[in-house]
């Protein structure tokens, strides 16, 4: 009867740990990803797509790769749309996919930026408990500029994320970060620093990416 009582016992504390980890992994669906991108919008039907990695560390950081594509319809106006694969580092079985996409607005110097990318975050925990779908509104707010090298292209950047999820509930958290843009005969190449905070829940991210020049 105790080594049943026991066994009991044991099932409810693992069913709680696993309960606890969610429970971090849903604080951390936000994930403050790498801009591989800069205020200034592309030419009319130009495009450019930037690729690269990341990693963090706190308790909401993940690993992952990262893709960014923009295309240019106006002047001012670019589709912007971003893909990550990712895993939390606290939690060994899990896999995250995310997909968001939305209209990035500029100044006429390209000094300035507005983008709005909405989507989700699909999230797999490979237990008995499912995270399921997270659902992201991202507006975001950058500003470039260039001092001395033309080449060189300085970013900083401002994220705001609605999130909602259907055990969680809805949640906000910001973003926030610095990125460099290098400009070289073929290619280009991202430096990126960002940070995220959600309550006590908080990460710091470094990515590298990269991306050919914009066809004409």
């Amino acid at each position: 009867m105790q080594n049943y009582s026991a066994l009991i016992l044991f099932a409810q504390r693992k069913r709680l740990l696993l309960y606890i980890s969610f429970l971090f992994l849903l604080n951390s669906c936000t994930i403050a990803l790498p801009e591989f991108q800069t205020a200034e919008s592309l030419a009319p039907k130009q495009h450019r797509v930037a690729a690269g990695g990341y990693s963090g560390r706190g308790l909401n950081a993940s690993t992952g790769a990262h893709a960014v594509f923009n295309y240019g319809i106006t002047e001012n106006l670019d589709l912007t749309s971003n893909m990550s694969l990712s895993r939390l580092n606290i939690e060994q079985n899990n896999i995250r996919y995310s997909v968001l996409a939305g209209p990035k607005w500029s100044n006429a110097k390209g000094t300035w930026a507005l983008s709005a990318p909405a989507g989700a975050i699909y999230t797999e925990t490979y237990n008995d408990i499912d995270a399921g779908y997270t659902y992201l509104l991202t507006p975001t707010v950058y500003k470039s500029w260039r001092y001395k090298n033309p080449n060189l292209t300085y970013t900083f950047f401002t994220r705001s994320e609605f999130a909602y999820n259907y055990i969680r509930g809805r949640w906000f958290s910001f973003v926030g970060g610095y990125s460099q843009e290098i400009q070289t005969d073929r290619l280009t190449h991202y430096i990126s620093l960002s940070g995220s905070t959600n309550g006590p829940i908080y990460g710091v991210y470094f990515g590298y990416g990269i991306s050919l020049k914009p066809n004409q």
